[in-house]
């Protein structure tokens, strides 16, 4: 009984390492991919930063991360169901939104977390989204991005006028 449950937890240690393998092999691919955006590039250009500055950043996927995608001193933590989802276009729009996020924080321009409430009119956000809805406008169907632009603006409550403002805010890049 004793050496079943050993070969259990140890398919259970090998599925976990293979996992993490995985990961780690797609996140090189993602950071060589987003070398070749157009958003990424223009941005890594303003910023005065070379395209390559993505390789020395720390990606991860976290099983228990709380939203999408965040980034915590210049370090990006993809949520694990984004991996098991395995929707490439998903996982890039995510690691674009957040490198530009690091390329803020290494510039200085965040001063802490930004309150759920302020969210969307936080200009390093807004800077963030712009270029993540450009990057969808080239890969997915104008359907889905409208689709997800409704639901950002549910979650953040926000209605009337104002949402209308904040989706011609956030698509003035498209």
């Amino acid at each position: 009984m004793n050496d079943l449950r050993h070969k259990r937890k140890a398919m259970i240690r090998l599925k976990k390492a293979s996992r993490v393998l995985d990961q780690k092999a797609l996140i090189g691919e993602l950071k060589a991919a987003i070398k070749q955006e157009e958003e990424y590039i223009e941005k890594c250009q303003e910023y005065g930063a070379s395209v390559n500055f993505i390789d020395a950043v720390p990606i991860s996927f976290d099983d228990n991360l709380d939203v999408s995608a965040k980034t915590v001193n210049k370090e990006i933590f993809l949520n694990g169901k984004l991996f098991d989802k395995g929707d490439w276009v998903d996982l890039m729009r995510y690691v674009l939104h957040e490198a530009i996020h690091v390329l803020q924080q290494a510039n200085g321009m965040v001063d802490g977390k930004t309150d759920k409430e302020d969210y969307l009119d936080d200009d390093n956000e807004i800077e963030a989204f712009q270029a993540q809805l450009s990057y969808m406008s080239k890969h997915e169907d104008p359907k889905e991005i409208q689709e997800y632009l409704e639901n950002l603006l549910d979650h953040h409550d926000i209605k009337g006028k104002e949402r209308e403002e904040k989706k011609e805010k956030l698509t003035e890049e498209i």
